[in-house]
C-alpha cells in the first residue's frame, strides 16, 4: 500500500514536471515569434520610409531597433518636456538615453548635441548616449560628439543596420 501511494506521488511529479516543462517550451517559442515579427517590420523599413514618419512613429522606430540590437529595458519617453531624450535602455547594465531626430533636409547641429549632453549627464545621469537622425549632422556636431563619447546614427548608418537586420 505504501509503494503503490509513492509510485501515484511520484507519477504525479513527473505529469506536473512535465506539464511545466511544456508550458516553459511553449513560453519559449512564443517569445522567440514575437521577436521575429518586430524584426519582420523593421527588415521591411527603409530610410525613406522612416523619414516619412510623424516624430513619434520615428522615436517608436527606434525603440524596436533597439531591442532587436539586444538593448533590454526598452521605453520611449519622448514628447513635449523629454528633456531632450526621446528612449531610454539599458545595454550591458550601462543606462543609455538616446535623442531621435527625423530631418528630412537639415543636419544636426553642435548647439542640438550640446543640448543632449547637457541633459544626457545632468538630467538623465547615463552612461552612454545615442544620437538618432535620418539626415546627417554637422562636422562640429560630430567633432563634439567624438569627445564626449556620444554615438551618432546619420541616415547611413541607419540603413546599414536595417540592411544587417535583413540578413
Amino acid at each position: 500500500m505504501f509503494e503503490s501511494i509513492i509510485e501515484s506521488i511520484i507519477t504525479h511529479l513527473l505529469i506536473g514536471s512535465s506539464i511545466a516543462a511544456v508550458i516553459s517550451i511553449l513560453s519559449l517559442l512564443a517569445v522567440r515569434r514575437y521577436r521575429r515579427s518586430r524584426r519582420r517590420v523593421l527588415k521591411s523599413l527603409t530610410l525613406r520610409e522612416l523619414k516619412s514618419m510623424s516624430p513619434t512613429e520615428f522615436e517608436h522606430a527606434i525603440a524596436e531597433l533597439l531591442r532587436v540590437l539586444d538593448y533590454k529595458d526598452v521605453k520611449v519617453v519622448g514628447g513635449s518636456g523629454d528633456l531632450a531624450i526621446d528612449v531610454i535602455a539599458r545595454y550591458n547594465n550601462r543606462r543609455v538615453v538616446i535623442q531621435c531626430k527625423r530631418y528630412n533636409n537639415r543636419k544636426v547641429t553642435s548647439p542640438e548635441v550640446q543640448r543632449f549632453i547637457g541633459m544626457m549627464l545632468t538630467e538623465h545621469n547615463a552612461d552612454k548616449g545615442i544620437y538618432v537622425t535620418t539626415s546627417s549632422f554637422t562636422r562640429d556636431a560630430v567633432m563634439l560628439a567624438s569627445r564626449h563619447g556620444i554615438e551618432l546614427w546619420d541616415g547611413d548608418r541607419l540603413s546599414e543596420l536595417l540592411i544587417n537586420i535583413k540578413r
